[in-house]
């Protein structure tokens, strides 16, 4: 009798973790996966101590740098429209730099010699003019502090 409990318990738990592996491994699998057609592609290289915007579309080239004094950036930054989903591919061409926009819930480390992406759902009620802040939370060097962006809604 004992041996039989401990035989069905045995197989009740390799059950459950069996299924639980199978979900997750769906589950990542999903979660990873980039959309087919997003509305824009954008290029971001960190660099020390700013961020790069490469849009393909255009062949535009974007260097932002960040004001600390008054909160500004000047050369340009990342920008969207309302609704859209923006596949960032994140690369660095130095050291090691975090992509973080902590408002949309997107932190993404920019690698030199490795390519990232992730997808980015613009919220469809951001109103233009918004900005979300984008930061390097990677410590990169003497001027991290200021590898600052924005996300500008247009």
């Amino acid at each position: 009798m004992v041996e039989r409990l401990e035989i069905a318990w045995t197989l009740a738990v390799v059950a459950l973790i069996s299924g639980v592996a199978v979900y997750s491994t769906i589950l990542l699998y999903k979660i990873d996966a980039l959309t087919p057609h997003p509305n824009e592609y954008v290029d971001v290289t960190g660099h020390q101590w700013y961020w790069e915007f490469y849009y393909p579309a255009n062949n535009s080239y974007f260097n932002s740098t960040y004001n600390a004094q008054n909160n500004t950036v000047s050369g340009g930054e990342l920008w969207a429209q309302p609704g859209w989903v923006v596949q960032l591919n994140i690369t660095s061409s130095d050291v090691i730099h975090s992509f973080n926009t902590p408002q949309l819930g997107i932190r993404l480390d920019a690698i030199p010699g490795r390519m990232n992406r992730i997808d980015v759902n613009i919220p469809s009620n951001a109103a233009p003019g918004t900005l979300y802040l984008i930061q390097c939370t990677e410590y990169c060097g003497e001027f991290h502090g200021t590898m600052r962006s924005f996300l500008k809604i247009v």
